[in-house]
């Protein structure tokens, strides 16, 4: 009776263990994003078009030789692309430890140790005894002082029943996946830098030519002011203004030279390696075209743009610690066993089946004054799922913006280029008016200085439009997720 009521008082310890370790609910996700169907007030050139140019590979994209030759050396040797390499590699092994996780732990178990028992202790009276006994055989009598040898091997195996294992090697397996993506993630941006530094440096090309060109316009201009002040029809108020604006145009083209070599370092950090090749083509040749207006559907940046998915991967990464935090809460099944051979004399160890020994169990463990501790961690569990499902949000929320801005800026650089080429097209024509009104007498020196300055203001702004044209075109490609596909 006594032995009965033993094991219905273990039943109901175990019962209550576990219905005490009873988890809460998971939180559930908000799914729908509530991402709209198309691009909201862009024209129809843009939008509701499954066509997508986010989907066209980087080679295929840039048709610049020199640029594509530097993009490829960047892949190649930048240190941030590389370290994301790292990373992979880093999630990879996380991820076979956490597939390995699952498995029974074997090891192998070697030892053997000498001891002598004092001759008062119960076991140097108990070997002593075992010794005298006559059933004893030689063979089998205890040495002193003591000795043990031991080979064999020992395995531990935590049973996955409610899958705590098992989720974490879905998380691993996740974010694996997600610095995959963050990889191709840096890819992308470090295409449209090197695109974007290496046209900067096109446009400071095409300005330094501009204020070289004035500067020999303005020289001429400097020089026949000072005919004409020999000759006495102009004085020298004329000459120094002359000489002000030439010297102006020259600290211009210096500073545009400091700036071209700042972006060809900055290029070079880009890259990757101290040396390269500087060619590039002129402003007049670049054409990346109109391929960029065919943008896609909102929809389309949850599958084309890296960081998405990597912030969608993080989010199933996060779901699996929660399911893995739940799994904490619940008893853990454990199998445990050794088998080997065991001896006293080292020469009986081997191939002896009388030195077999071996030992099989189970074990149940379950959470009781730790709980709290448990419970913690759950719910942290639970407060990092809900940041990954919000950092989710907040990258698409901020994509699609980013997609409507860009477009907005493409059109209205268009919009402003198409005007300051036609200025550009006045500012000359007032250029070479004002210099034959001058030379005529019908024109002070201020029309001129003035028309030369307008001229090249307008030029060198036309100059900076168009880079950022081409710039806001590039950085459109990369929002829509291309380049690494």
């Amino acid at each position: 009776m006594k032995i009965k009521y033993s094991v219905i008082a273990f039943s109901l310890s175990i019962l209550s263990v576990m219905i005490g370790c009873s988890p809460a609910k998971i939180t559930s996700s908000k799914e729908n994003l509530g991402i709209p169907t198309k691009f909201e007030k862009v024209t129809e050139s843009y939008s509701d078009s499954l066509n997508n140019v986010g989907l066209v590979h980087w080679k295929q994209y840039f048709e610049d030789e020199n640029l594509k030759r530097l993009i490829q050396t960047a892949l190649e040797n930048n240190q941030d692309n590389l370290k994301t390499l790292e990373r992979i590699r880093a999630a990879r092994a996380s991820f076979r430890m956490a597939k390995a996780g699952g498995l029974p732990e074997v090891n192998a178990i070697a030892g053997a140790s000498t001891r002598r028992f004092g001759e008062y202790t119960m076991d140097g009276v108990g070997n002593a005894d075992s010794n005298l006994s006559p059933t004893v055989p030689a063979d089998k009598m205890i040495p002193d002082p003591y000795r043990d040898f031991l080979v064999g091997a020992e395995f531990n195996w935590e049973l996955d029943v409610w899958g705590k294992y098992r989720n974490r090697k879905k998380a691993a397996y996740a974010r694996l996946m997600a610095s995959e993506e963050m990889s191709n993630h840096v890819q992308t941006w470090l295409i449209a830098e090197v695109a974007n530094v290496y046209y900067m440096l096109v446009g400071l090309d095409e300005e330094l030519r501009i204020l070289e060109k004035n500067i020999q316009i303005q020289g001429v201009a400097f020089n026949f002011a000072k005919e004409m002040k020999e000759a006495g029809k102009e004085n020298q108020l004329a000459i120094d203004q002359f000489e002000a604006l030439l010297i102006n145009s020259k600290g211009k083209l210096i500073q545009r030279k400091r700036e071209q070599r700042s972006y060809e370092l900055m290029l070079s950090g880009l890259l990757g390696v101290y040396e390269f090749d500087h060619q590039r083509d002129r402003l007049d040749q670049v054409s990346i075209g109109d391929k960029v207006i065919q943008i896609g559907l909102p929809s389309q940046l949850l599958n084309n743009r890296p960081d998405i998915r990597s912030a969608e991967l993080e989010l199933h990464a996060s779901k699996a610690d929660v399911a893995g935090a739940r799994a904490a809460f619940f008893p853990s099944f454990n199998l445990f066993g050794m088998a080997g051979f065991n001896a006293f004399d080292f020469g009986k160890l081997f191939f002896n089946p009388a030195s077999t020994v071996f030992q099989l169990g189970s074990g149940l463990s379950a959470p009781i004054f730790n709980r709290n501790s448990i419970r913690m961690g759950y719910e942290i569990a639970n407060a990092n799922q809900k940041i990954a499902m919000l950092d989710y949000e907040q990258v698409v929320f901020k994509s699609y913006l980013e997609v409507l801005d860009l477009v907005n800026a493409i059109e209205q650089f268009e919009a402003q280029f198409k005007l300051k080429e036609n200025e550009v097209e006045v500012q000359q024509r007032s250029v070479e008016n004002s210099n034959v009104m001058f030379s005529v007498g019908y024109a002070n020196y201020l029309d001129v200085t003035n028309a030369q300055q307008r001229a090249l203001d307008a030029e060198i702004d036309r100059v900076e439009l168009q880079v950022n044209q081409i710039q806001a075109k590039i950085k459109l490609y990369r929002a829509l997720g291309g380049g690494w596909q």
